[in-house]
């Protein structure tokens, strides 16, 4: 059974969504426990351009104004001063706190400064006062970490080697503290973007990907994946509105389940020759057989903007950045939050 998805006019109904406090990227949502609240994650621009890790608490309503927002930034040390965090993927921890992943920079005081972002993971208040942890796959031999989301005790991301940018994806079991490289089959390049734990042992995840087969063409991708076995299942490619010719690139940001066991996913896309991007809505059901369905598509643009970004989805709402270009280059980065009008 597909979601009943109404006429593509009207569908979809914008609000801003931002901290008080300066320019806000919203790139994570999940639910709070026992709670009508949500957590974002996200990022906030301040002085001197210096970039802090946010998680806010609290509803989608009054544009965000409504709920609690929190400063967090990853440590610093003798050694090394951090100069960036960017929080990316929330999700619920043991005993009423809260697990985060995502990124950072440091300037260290001695020695060699790591080239680009060093991946993190927290757990604790979400004050920010407890544990974090610097989160490196490929034993540290990279040059850029982002770990995107996370969610039953696995977390996902990318990484670079060096200077080979083709992308590599990896698990991180935040018990173990232990990654694990992960591929598309046949694929040049993989990129993990989001993850959902459906119970046990049973995971479906969402990105992109590159291959032979299709050329310079990046689909995105949903795959199972039991944690057990350590094997995965199911695997569908998707297209912008289910054409291949239609876009160069088509990619999942991030996922959550849907009220009839299917998932929602917001997508970026970029069409053929670079001629248009832009952001959707993506709805995919289950076949009784257990694979995925075909993807209905409902685009993201917020109003009077030069850009829409879709970074997370939790249930029918997609959040994300949007850009409005004053005079001749003056760009105003905003968050919103767009609600779908699917039956959820």
């Amino acid at each position: 059974m597909s979601q009943n998805i109404k006429p593509e006019v009207n569908t979809v109904s914008y609000a801003d969504f931002n901290n008080p406090a300066g320019q806000t990227t919203i790139q994570g949502i999940r639910g709070v426990s026992e709670s009508e609240n949500l957590y974002i994650a996200g990022s906030l621009v301040g002085q001197n351009n210096l970039v802090q890790g946010l998680i806010y608490e609290g509803t989608l309503k009054g544009s965000g104004n409504e709920g609690k927002w929190y400063n967090v930034n990853f440590p610093s040390s003798p050694e090394a001063t951090v100069i960036n965090t960017s929080c990316y993927g929330p999700n619920n921890g043991p005993n009423g706190t809260i697990q985060v992943v995502g990124s950072y920079k440091i300037s260290a005081s001695t020695g060699k400064v790591p080239s680009g972002n060093l991946g993190f993971f927290y757990e604790g208040p979400v004050d920010g006062s407890g544990t974090w942890f610097q989160v490196s796959p490929n034993d540290g031999n990279t040059n850029n970490v982002f770990v995107h989301s996370i969610m039953g005790g696995l977390a996902v991301g990318n990484y670079d080697v060096d200077n080979d940018k083709n992308g590599y994806a990896f698990l991180f079991d935040i018990v173990n503290k232990k990654c694990t490289d992960f591929k598309v089959p046949d694929a040049l390049t993989t990129t993990l973007y989001g993850i959902w734990h459906n119970g046990g042992d049973s995971y479906t995840m969402a990105g992109g990907y590159t291959s032979l087969k299709f050329g310079k063409i990046s689909q995105a991708f949903l795959i199972d994946y039991n944690s057990k076995t350590k094997q995965t299942s199911n695997l569908k490619s998707f297209s912008y509105k289910n054409e291949v010719v239609l876009s160069i690139i088509t990619h999942f940001e991030g996922i959550t389940i849907s009220k009839n066991g299917g998932y929602n996913m917001p997508s970026d896309w970029l069409t053929v020759n670079g001629a248009k991007n832009g952001a959707s809505f993506v709805a995919v059901n289950r076949n009784s057989d257990g694979s995925f369905g075909e993807a209905n598509w409902i685009d993201v643009d917020f109003p009077d903007s030069g850009l829409t970004s879709a970074n997370t989805v939790y249930r029918n709402n997609i959040l994300g950045i949007y850009v409005v270009v004053e005079g001749t280059d003056t760009k105003i980065v905003s968050s919103f939050v767009a609600k779908v009008d699917i039956e959820q």
